[in-house]
């Protein structure tokens, strides 16, 4: 990875805790359970793929607490106003009153995206704003939107944006899955001591040995509390993207082979590459006055780099990129969109960038202090507000593959993701005269009920 590189993954749909802020209905037993992401952590601690067993408990789950958009929110909108001095009373009312938050707080009116943020100092408020749908039941028991297949923005995303807005500013966010160095000494030595002769090797005995010496993968984790479920998803989201591309799992979009199949012919035994997925922005457009702001861009990219591996496990980045990795790397950005709707967690991650980009602007800007509203509540380490607690994995089975190539074995294995919204602000920020409060205007009217 680059020099500052801070590999950040994340998983999917929210598991809601009972404190008062969620309530009933949004427990642990409620819409989410132990399957987050497409993955889930057995009673071991360990992350695995969810089951077709799992996947089927999750939607019956949903399905079961899900009442579902009403009256406008039934219609999809391309840009819904979403107040952040609406959600702000909302939370604190539910926090006095133990009431449950409505869906439409929970799933932020339907949004699928948030592309601008509107500031409003004669209304005191903060807008975010984006194209929105009402929300369904989607793949693995994930909220998604009913038009798009989208995922639909979350609540508890947002609030720990806000809550990490700081921890995002000094270190980034970041999750990845790396093999140990105890491991990778492990397999080395274990391929220095057999050699190999295609003709006579019993090549599923050696890959099952070669798997036992690299043993249990870990999972390294900054900016965000692991019991998260911002944490949650981003690390789901790396561990698909490593299943793709190790040839573990057949990715569920067409024209998307893993990396393997692709390096088969043309990889030395001792490099690897290593692949993150990072915020991808074109610009930060913003008003003149700074009252208007506008992400544009896909949100999500993927990145990759060449690795060295010595005797003792020790991995050096080369600082450049193999090739045939980096056709990999900007074939799965291609599929991205298509991947959000087939495995959500892709999405969801977006989404958690975007929150991300937008905490730290309103942050940077001082916006909360030229609307004169008031988030304490909402923003940084002392917010009151209780986020909903997932289970993290304590460890991960070897997930690597291994490919015969004509010099050796290719050994796959580290991955990540990277959230660094702060310097996302500082180098694509730029000002667009045309952009101002007026845009929101048609959706005033429509969305009066995000406006308490």
């Amino acid at each position: 990875m680059a020099k500052r590189s801070i590999p950040f993954a994340i998983a999917a749909g929210l598991v809601f805790s009972s404190t008062p802020l969620f309530a009933q209905n949004f427990n642990n037993n409620g819409f989410f359970g132990r399957a987050v992401g497409g993955v889930r952590i057995d009673a071991d601690g360990v992350m695995r793929t969810i089951t077709e067993e799992d996947a089927s408990d999750a939607l019956e789950q949903t399905r079961a607490n899900l009442v579902g958009p009403t009256g406008e929110l039934q219609q999809s909108v391309e840009l819904r106003l979403i107040s952040l001095k609406g959600i702000r009373n909302a939370v604190q009312e539910s926090i006095a009153t133990g009431k449950a938050l409505p869906e439409e707080v929970m799933f932020l009116g339907g949004l699928t995206r948030v592309e601008k943020i509107f500031v409003y100092p004669e209304r005191n408020d903060i807008v975010l704003a984006g194209p929105a749908e009402p929300w369904t039941v989607g793949p693995n028991g994930t909220i998604v939107g009913a038009k798009s297949g989208k995922p639909s923005v979350h609540l508890d995303d947002l609030l720990n944006a806000f809550k990490t807005v700081e921890s995002a500013r000094q270190t980034g966010i970041s999750v990845s899955i790396e093999p140990t160095k105890e491991g990778s000494a492990r397999l080395s030595h274990l391929l220095s001591q057999n050699r190999i002769n295609a003709a006579q090797v019993n090549w599923q005995s050696l890959e099952a040995a070669m798997r036992q010496a690299f043993g249990p993968q870990q999972v390294k984790l900054e900016g965000v509390a692991p019991d998260s479920h911002m944490a949650r998803v981003i690390l789901a989201a790396d561990y698909k993207m490593k299943l793709y591309g190790m040839n573990l799992v057949k990715a569920p979009v067409s024209g998307l082979p893993s990396y393997l199949e692709m390096v088969s012919n043309s990889a030395s035994k001792n490099l690897q590459s290593r692949w993150w997925m990072a915020c991808d922005y074109s610009s930060i457009e913003h008003s003149k006055d700074k009252l208007a702001w506008q992400l544009t861009g896909k949100g999500i990219k993927t990145l990759t780099e060449v690795e060295q591996i010595s005797s003792d496990g020790t991995r050096v980045a080369k600082g450049k990129a193999d090739p045939i990795a980096k056709k990999w790397a900007d074939l799965f950005t291609s599929k991205l969109d298509e991947l959000a709707v087939k495995e959500p967690v892709f999405g969801e991650l977006r989404n958690v960038m975007d929150l991300c980009v937008v905490a730290a602007i309103i942050e940077s800007q001082g916006l909360e202090d030229i609307a004169g509203c008031d988030l304490a509540s909402l923003l940084g380490e002392k917010a009151s507000v209780q986020l909903n607690k997932v289970e993290f994995p304590t460890s991960l089975d070897p997930q690597c593959s291994f490919v015969r190539t004509a010099q050796g074995f290719l050994v796959s294995a580290s991955g990540g993701v990277m959230v660094d919204s702060w310097n996302v602000i500082a180098s694509v920020s730029k000002e667009n005269d045309q952009l101002n409060t007026a845009d929101a205007g048609k959706s005033w009217k429509n969305d009066q009920r995000v406006w308490q």
